[in-house]
């Protein structure tokens, strides 16, 4: 069963039941928060649910800390005195040095990630795609001036004359490909966002929050030519999935969340 539960004006989730169980128990989803699943026909207060997970209520916080607190990052409950609070969120040793990475590298933590919508995604890739744009032009401008000056002045006498002006234009066709794919894996592996997912505050993360490696952020870029070769059904996807995810995030297992 997936869980949803209002944080202010946001609705956060899907959360699976151990998750939002975990959130009871540290203190987050209180019992005037309102919460949701398929089972119910409305947003409710956690307080006032007749069936609910196995975890306590905000107010029985002494009896929780006897009987053990449960890890925000993989849910296993373990004694109080072996935790380590962050806020809201309690996390056991053994995931301890992955939780600090993620406050260091700006992931959001915990199990409730705040997914980027369609739109603000685009907004990112607009940015992304005047960059490289620009980037193209500095690198073409030199080449085509050089271009059409040689063959202005050229007089081709056989076959491999003219190989040499097919070579350049085979070379400008090249770097169509491999100037996006370098932009984007680089800075996805390095950053885990381009510039213009940067401007917008959006970062790529693994399905648990974690970090893009290199080797999955180049998979992700290549991917990227599958949604828009489809017609950009791949892209717009986003639009209707319930973790914003595009067609090379399913393939990848990747998520564009909004940075905290």
């Amino acid at each position: 069963m997936e869980w949803y539960y209002a944080d202010g004006d946001k609705q956060i989730g899907p959360l699976e039941t151990s998750a939002f169980d975990a959130l009871v128990q540290n203190g987050t989803i209180q019992s005037a928060t309102l919460v949701w699943n398929s089972t119910m026909t409305d947003w409710t207060a956690y307080g006032s649910l007749k069936s609910k997970p196995a975890g306590p209520s905000a107010d029985a916080s002494e009896t929780r800390a006897a009987q053990g607190l449960a890890c925000s990052e993989c849910g296993k409950t373990m004694p109080a005195e072996e935790m380590a609070r962050y806020g809201d969120a309690w996390v056991c040793p053994v995931c301890k040095p992955v939780f600090v990475q993620k406050i260091k590298e700006g992931v959001p933590v915990g199990s409730a990630l705040e997914y980027g919508g369609f739109w603000i995604r685009f907004g990112a890739k607009f940015i992304d795609g005047l960059i490289i744009m620009a980037v193209m032009m500095v690198i073409y401008m030199p080449i085509m001036f050089f271009f059409i000056g040689s063959m202005a002045a050229f007089e081709p006498e056989g076959p491999d004359d003219m190989g040499f002006f097919f070579v350049v234009q085979l070379l400008m066709n090249l770097l169509q490909f491999i100037l996006p794919l370098v932009y984007t894996t680089w800075f996805i592996g390095k950053y885990g966002a381009t510039p213009g997912k940067m401007a917008c505050k959006l970062k790529v993360v693994t399905s648990d929050g974690g970090k893009v490696s290199y080797k999955r952020a180049l998979g992700r870029s290549l991917s990227e030519w599958i949604s828009s070769l489809i017609l950009m059904i791949g892209y717009i996807m986003a639009a209707f999935d319930d973790q914003k995810r595009t067609l090379h995030d399913h393939i990848c297992d990747t998520r564009v969340v909004l940075k905290r």
